[in-house]
């Protein structure tokens, strides 16, 4: 199975302009420096690296004089990374960074709105980024307010909730809070809208480009869980901007998946199915598990959850293996798949579909991962579960299926 590649000429763009002139050795470190004013020495800054939607920490730093340092080596083709601000006062968001081997970057903030902090770079995924965000610097710092505010009150209703006083005042003050993150919330989402109007102007007269194409895979996201969703008509115009080789890419057929979605699955209904392929690269369906109950995992990876499950996955799959079969569905491409699988004791059905979230994925209106998909004996789907914690399985399927 062949899996297309998105814009292998913006990574060697990316090693040109890291170097100046020649390309340079993917195991050259690139650096992110960071210069902080107005923020307290101590706060942790963390660098997460993103491969689709999932995003996994690769390291942090502590900032020291207003000062923190990031020095690392690019894994594989995955050049998007994320900065977060660990502490009270941070917004739940982080700075988008785009790196290259060798890459220099600089980045400077005087306050805690990371979203917003300034970036200085070669690497020409950064600067398309910059321009496609460039309107709406103003309008996300009063988001970053808002996100700040809410997880302030958040804490304090959290608190509140597990404090175990009943007292009428503490009740008084719990229902206050709800009202005022609710108001908050609003206030966020009107300002979202206006980010998006903003960002989606900037988008129809720029070319495509990676930080392009993600954001139009977040519009399609967007479209393929909300019906009505109030941007469709731009996403698909934006879409129809694509050339023919992106539209017919994996991502090009993802954010078409989220666009136009298939017929959704819904409980008790029969289970969708479609051709997988194995690591040997042999056919399969779905179907031919029916008459067991089917577990599907949808999986990446990347995601961390995911690969936490493996181990009573496969517990249960062992000791329930004549009532129960596990299907892994990876999201991720061939390559990927395949390192991933060698790196991890997958000892159930471990089949990709090809199509990334466009897929099966689509069908069941994923929006997070790991999400698993309970098939009954008949054919019909019975149950969903989204993430996972410990025991979850052992105690579900002992449920179910009995000691």
């Amino acid at each position: 199975m062949k899996l297309k590649i998105l814009f292998p000429g913006l990574m060697l763009a990316s090693m040109l302009a890291a170097c100046g002139k020649a390309p340079v050795d993917p195991e050259t470190p690139y650096v992110i420096e960071g210069e902080l004013t107005g923020l307290p020495d101590s706060i942790v800054v963390r660098l997460f690296q993103y491969d689709g939607n999932v995003g996994t920490m690769v390291t942090s730093d502590t900032l020291t004089d207003g000062l923190f340092r990031f020095e690392q080596v690019m894994a594989e083709s995955l050049n998007r990374m994320g900065i977060y601000g660990m502490g009270d006062g941070f917004p739940s968001m982080s700075r988008t960074i785009y790196v290259a081997p060798g890459a220099q970057i600089k980045v400077k903030g005087h306050d805690s709105h990371i979203f917003t902090w300034d970036v200085e770079s070669k690497v020409p995924e950064q600067q398309e980024y910059e321009k496609m965000m460039q309107d709406t610097k103003a309008d996300y710092d009063v988001y970053q307010d808002l996100a700040i505010e809410d997880n302030r009150l958040y804490k304090e209703y959290a608190r509140l909730r597990s404090s175990g006083d009943d007292s009428e005042e503490t009740k008084a003050r719990i229902q206050e809070l709800r009202d005022l993150r609710q108001r908050l919330r609003a206030q966020q989402d009107s300002v979202s809208d206006v980010t998006q109007v903003k960002t989606i102007a900037a988008m129809k007269k720029l070319k495509p480009s990676q930080p392009w194409l993600e954001k139009l895979s977040s519009l399609a996201r967007m479209c393929m869980a909300y019906p009505d969703y109030k941007f469709r008509n731009d996403a698909i115009e934006l879409y129809g901007l694509l050339p023919e080789g992106i539209k017919t890419s994996l991502q090009g057929q993802e954010i078409y998946a989220g666009l136009y979605p298939p017929e959704e699955a819904k409980d008790g209904a029969d289970f969708p199915d479609a051709t997988f392929y194995d690591l040997q690269g042999n056919e399969h369906h779905i179907a031919e598990h029916k008459g067991k109950y089917i577990l599907l995992d949808f999986w990446s990876s990347g995601c961390g959850p995911c690969i936490l499950a493996f181990p009573e996955m496969k517990k249960v799959y062992e000791k329930y293996q004549d009532r129960l079969t596990i299907v892994s569905m990876s999201t991720d491409t061939d390559s990927r798949w395949r390192k991933a699988s060698e790196e991890h004791d997958i000892t159930w059905s471990n089949w990709n579909e090809g199509k990334g979230t466009g897929g099966l994925y689509a069908h069941y209106r994923i929006m997070g991962i790991p999400y698993y998909v309970l098939i009954n004996p008949e054919g019909k789907i019975e149950k969903r579960m989204m993430g996972y914690g410990e025991n979850m399985f052992t105690e579900f399927f002992a449920e179910l299926l009995g000691e």
